[in-house]
């Protein structure tokens, strides 16, 4: 039995079982929402996103998320565009307008103690 025999049906195993699994890699849903917060400063500085409504409450104000695609939003913040990155369904990555500084990321609160903003 020849070399190529033998890997072209593993490829096609290996093809299929990724094509099958449920990763959420294609999914065509928003992100859950939820209480995310800065852990990197103390005491914690928290920010609640709402990915369907479009909502992102930060800093005691109420934005209006700009959607790009499912996991990149935009939003107005000192009359420029601030970027909002979903990068894992638990870790928000924010991008402040003329920052020279790295992108502040933000992890999910567990849902135990998370608080939704008051309406």
């Amino acid at each position: 039995m020849s070399v190529q025999n033998k890997v072209y049906p593993s490829f096609i195993f290996i093809l299929g079982v990724l094509l099958n699994c449920s990763c959420g890699l294609f999914e065509k849903r928003f992100p859950p929402k939820g209480e995310f917060c800065d852990v990197m400063v103390r005491p914690p500085v928290c920010l609640y996103a709402d990915f369907e409504k479009r909502h992102l409450f930060w800093n005691g104000t109420e934005y209006k998320l700009t959607l790009r695609t499912r996991t990149e939003y935009t939003f107005p913040y000192q009359d420029n565009k601030a970027e909002l990155l979903v990068s894992t369904q638990n870790r928000l990555d924010m991008k402040l307008p003329e920052s020279n500084q790295p992108p502040k990321f933000y992890m999910r609160k567990k849902e135990k103690f998370a608080h939704e903003p008051p309406k």
